[in-house]
């Protein structure tokens, strides 16, 4: 899940953070007509951190042929918004991940259970560069143009392009959100059979939540769209 810069954070970003503690978001997860699962994040601050923590998973039915279960943790500097730790623990039909990186961006390197690897000075893993992210200007944002950001992803750097597609309004559980759309280019593979296989909708306001989500996977399509909404900060861009 994520968005933002290029590799010296060239963009201004709003004075203000967009977030505050406790804030949380629940997802409802469809696989064309099915439903596929539930996904959530807590996001928890005190004066010096934020710490984010985001788990998904299938659906009884699914979990019949394909049970999918996943937790992300990443705990954020709230002055340089640069991620100080993360962990990722997936099991997606018994296919397992489990990952721990301690970021020391002084040094550009990223320690992980498989050994020490350089990084860039600005460098994010999934969830933090989601959360830098959300603090972007959107006067950055030119229509059908790439911006960028340092991805630290399974021991390596992925230079990783976003598309500014536009504005578009996504209904919702919640009402009619105005969001701006984004089209990041993946890493073609295990997921994602093209590098355009991902759309990402965030709602138009100063919250800058992520409003729904669209998967292009090897059969078919993953939609997940935002259910429920607490303790976000400002007012969100609902419309009749």
């Amino acid at each position: 899940f994520l968005f933002s810069l290029i590799n010296c954070i060239s963009f201004a970003q709003n004075p203000e953070l967009p977030f505050s503690d406790g804030e949380s978001c629940t997802y409802q997860i469809s696989y064309g007509v099915f439903g596929g699962g539930h996904a959530k994040y807590v996001l928890s601050q005190n004066k010096s951190d934020t710490k984010v923590i985001a788990s998904g998973g299938s659906n009884s039915f699914v979990d019949l042929f394909f049970p999918v279960r996943n937790r992300y943790e990443s705990i954020i500097d709230n002055q340089t918004l640069l991620p100080k730790y993360f962990k990722r623990d997936n099991n997606e039909g018994g296919y397992l991940i489990n990952q721990e990186y301690l970021f020391n961006h002084k040094l550009k390197t990223v320690n992980t259970q498989k050994g020490k690897f350089k990084c860039e000075s600005k460098s994010f893993d999934m969830v933090s560069a989601f959360i830098f992210g959300r603090t972007i200007n959107s006067s950055n944002f030119k229509k059908n143009k790439s911006i960028f950001i340092n991805l630290f992803i399974d021991e390596e750097i992925y230079n990783m392009p976003i598309t500014f597609l536009g504005k578009e309004t996504i209904h919702t559980k919640i009402g009619n959100i105005n969001c701006l759309k984004f089209s990041p280019k993946v890493q073609v593979g295990r997921v994602f059979k093209n590098e355009d296989d991902l759309t990402i909708w965030i709602s138009d306001d100063k919250n800058r939540l992520l409003v729904k989500v669209e998967l292009g996977i090897w059969v078919g399509s993953i939609d997940a769209v935002i259910v429920n909404a607490k303790n976000i900060k400002f007012p969100l861009s609902i419309t009749d």
